[in-house]
């Protein structure tokens, strides 16, 4: 097997409670009350929890917000109106007040299987439309779908059915169209569509990388540049390390990776600029573990950083507008 370069992460955050680090996941960038702020959801704090928490860190300070929730949020979003966020939770998508935690529903998916629930989303390109996922909470049958919301009409409507656990995605514009790369995880494989917003369809379905050689699960995803991404890897048959793998979108080739020290885990990645250089942040989760693989996983539900370096120019970051 051929060497690649390998960084550990080191802890960024630890939870002393047990919830919190059940299943982090969807972690953004953000500005709030004029500091930077990093947010992702918890989208459930136990196994039979029916409601999960969206958290706030400050970089100045390391100070936490946790904002609980009544249902199971699935993604978080930063949006051009300050204080507020579009979160995706259960089946609905709305406006969480970020200050007072008030929930504005804004439209439901047209499914009321009780094991489907919102899960991974992207921010179309220009901020008006998001391509979002859900998933079987079972992770058993393909009874979940990929969806285009749009924002101006508060319209859904389902662009794929058959997916079991829809999530990583990342979107380029390519000329009047928009090219969707896409995770399923239990298919493990990255798919490419195009997105034709106007008549809200896919067009030219094709596998990209394929995925089942990787020990573990895909889960998130994050654009590099026009042609890598980083991928983490859910892996739930052991303890101890996770990674998040840097891929090569035409050749398939791992360029590189970064481990998670006593986090198996690792549910998504993202990548932004601070003090002048880039930063990975990986999310992981417990998710029931059984006491043996917990043990052997000390750090399992914490949130990991790690340095990187990159040479292209981060694409940038997407809002959801509003005003």
């Amino acid at each position: 097997m051929m060497n690649i370069p390998s960084t550990e992460a080191r802890v960024l955050d630890s939870f002393d409670d047990e919830r919190d680090r059940f299943l982090p996941e969807g972690p953004r960038c953000l500005t709030v009350e004029g500091r930077e702020a990093l947010i992702w959801v918890n989208i459930q704090t136990a196994a039979d929890a029916t409601g999960g928490t969206i958290h706030l860190r400050f970089w100045d300070n390391g100070e936490r917000r946790d904002l609980p929730q009544a249902a199971r949020p699935g993604f978080v979003m930063p949006t051009d109106r300050p204080g507020f966020v579009v979160v995706g939770r259960e089946k609905e998508i709305g406006l969480l007040d970020l200050r007072s935690n008030e929930w504005t529903a804004w439209a439901t998916i047209p499914d009321k299987n009780p094991r489907t629930i919102i899960n991974d989303g992207e921010i179309v390109q220009g901020g008006k439309a998001i391509v979002f996922g859900t998933k079987d909470v079972r992770f058993a049958d393909p009874i979940a779908h990929l969806y285009l919301f749009t924002v101006d009409d508060r319209k859904i409507t389902i662009l794929a059915d058959k997916q079991t656990c829809s999530n990583g995605k990342i979107l380029m514009k390519s000329g009047f169209d928009r090219m969707l790369f896409d995770i399923d995880t239990p298919k493990r494989t990255v798919v490419r569509y195009f997105v034709n917003l106007e008549r809200r369809i896919l067009e030219d379905v094709r596998k990209c990388i394929d995925l089942k050689s990787i020990e573990g699960f895909p889960d998130g995803m994050v654009n590099t540049g026009w042609d890598t991404f980083i991928i983490a890897f859910y892996n739930p048959s052991r303890g101890g390390t996770g990674r998040a793998i840097h891929f090569h979108l035409e050749s398939e080739r791992i360029i590189e990776e970064w481990t998670t020290p006593g986090s198996p885990r690792v549910t998504c990645p993202l990548l932004f600029e601070r003090d002048g250089k880039v930063q990975l942040v990986l999310t992981t989760a417990v998710e029931g573990m059984p006491a043996e693989m917990r043990a052997q996983s000390p750090n399992a539900g914490n949130l990991f950083i790690a340095d990187v370096t990159l040479e292209e120019r981060l694409p940038r970051a997407e809002v959801v507008r509003i005003v």
